[in-house]
């Protein structure tokens, strides 16, 4: 573990010292526009908002580099799209697009130098939402500001087109249930919407040098592994130059193994409660009635995209009011699996190796095959929902079998946002760093830094 840590040091960098990212974009990548099935995929495409060069360079200035000299005007597109869900239905879906877009001044530089430019992209997949207003293209407004704050440092300022999908369950798919770390909708959906955003781009002139990053935290994590193996198998018209999960439960079998035990405070019941309502809803053999002790009318509308986690917890009789609405419990470390889960449910699936649930979490694990590509998986050493372990042993397979992989461990002392009262989880507060550590090694696999 510790030489693993070592290689991934050098590209540990925070947002707000990403500074050896050049705000030059991808001069010099040149290739020919060439949509696979995207034109399948692409339903809609409307402008949300264009921010231009100089309101992007304050966002930059203030909130990654102060010392930053240009930036990108960049526009933010909704693209619906066609995909599946997971159980086979046809259905629309939708993300936003974020393309940046280089000065006069800029493209005259390049053509001073004998460069182009042309663009790759970042396929980001977010983590865990409950609510439908906190989809990326729900997020974005019609104001001319860099709403979505990540396409601050992705597009307007180190210059990549940055995909996100909203997931089926949010944005256009909202009145759909959302498969919660479901390996093939995960990737599914994301795949179309690279499709869908490639075509959209080639259509409008974007130049595309068909180079393809994929990261994502937390369920993004998850589902930045399983689009990146879906990619290999089925896009053969881009070039997937690195793959940087983040704090993602790439075992979803050994994570329930420590998350299902009866007398164990739960840290964010919300998480459990959601992916135990996604299998009910799409595994016939998954019985929410047999498992769980809210009742089914409870998790409807705890997961219909209104409620965020405290008042998901008080639905679900895992956080409490008072009289007057102050919230007294929220739920977080003070209630054990065992308030929500039958205890027949819990016993049967610690003593039972052939459970329905343990099969169908096996069924989802993401961390039993080989990448092609280069992998950082980039973790926090003391992440207190996802564990740093998780990272560690998807490297130790990853190496075993032959990939390309580096584990880049962040310490908490180095987080910009430590734990408090209104920040209470490491895992969330690492956010920013893992980001900026992505980030920073796609660019220096871009700039040939690391070949």
């Amino acid at each position: 573990m510790n030489k693993s840590i070592k290689k991934g040091t050098k590209y540990l960098l925070s947002l707000s010292i990403v500074a050896f990212i050049s705000a030059c974009g991808t001069d010099g990548n040149t290739g020919a526009n060439s949509v696979e099935d995207g034109q399948a995929q692409l339903v809609s495409a409307s402008v949300i908002d264009n921010v231009t060069s100089s309101t992007m360079l304050a966002y930059v200035q203030g909130g990654i580099t102060s010392s930053a000299t240009n930036a990108f005007e960049t526009q933010s597109i909704k693209i619906s799209y066609n995909t599946v869900n997971q159980n086979g239905e046809a259905i629309v879906a939708s993300g936003l697009l974020v393309i940046p877009i280089p000065t006069e001044a800029y493209k005259a530089y390049l053509a001073s130098i004998g460069k182009s430019f042309s663009v790759s992209m970042i396929c980001d997949n977010h983590g865990t939402i409950f609510l439908n207003s906190d989809a990326p293209t729900n997020v974005e407004q019609t104001n001319g500001i860099p709403d979505y704050p990540l396409s601050v440092l992705m597009s307007g300022y180190a210059g990549f087109a940055a995909i996100y999908p909203d997931y089926i369950g949010f944005g256009d798919s909202n009145s759909t249930v959302h498969p919660y770390i479901m390996k093939e909708s995960a990737a599914r959906a994301s795949l179309d919407m690279i499709k869908a955003s490639m075509n959209y781009m080639e259509e409008n002139g974007v130049i595309l040098n068909n180079q393809l990053y994929i990261t994502g935290y937390s369920e993004g994590g998850y589902n930045a592994m399983a689009l990146a193996q879906s990619v290999e198998s089925n896009l053969t018209n881009v070039n997937l130059m690195g793959i940087a999960p983040m704090a993602g439960p790439y075992n979803v079998e050994d994570l329930a193994d420590v998350e299902l035990n009866a007398t164990r405070l739960m840290p964010y019941p919300a998480f459990l409660a959601d992916l135990t309502y996604s299998y009910s809803y799409y595994y016939p053999d998954f019985n929410l009635s047999e498992i769980a002790i809210p009742t089914a009318t409870q998790f409807e509308t705890a997961f219909d995209g209104n409620y965020d986690t405290v008042a998901i917890h008080i639905i679900l009789g895992l956080g409490a009011v008072d009289e007057d609405g102050t919230v007294t419990d929220y739920g977080f470390y003070t209630h054990t699996a065992n308030e929500l889960f039958q205890q027949s449910f819990l016993d049967d699936y610690t003593t039972n190796l052939n459970s329905i649930a343990r099969n169908r979490f096996a069924e989802n694990n993401i961390d039993n095959w080989t990448p092609r590509t280069k992998t950082n998986l980039i973790q926090c050493l003391d992440d207190d929902i996802i564990p740093f372990s998780e990272a560690n042993n998807t490297y130790n397979k990853f190496k075993a079998s032959g990939a390309d992989v580096i584990l880049t461990a962040i310490p908490t002392s180095v987080l910009s946002q430590q734990v408090d009262a209104t920040h209470p989880f490491i895992h969330a507060n690492c956010g920013p760093e893992a980001y900026g550590a992505a980030v920073t090694w796609f660019n220096a696999i871009r700039s040939g830094e690391i070949e």
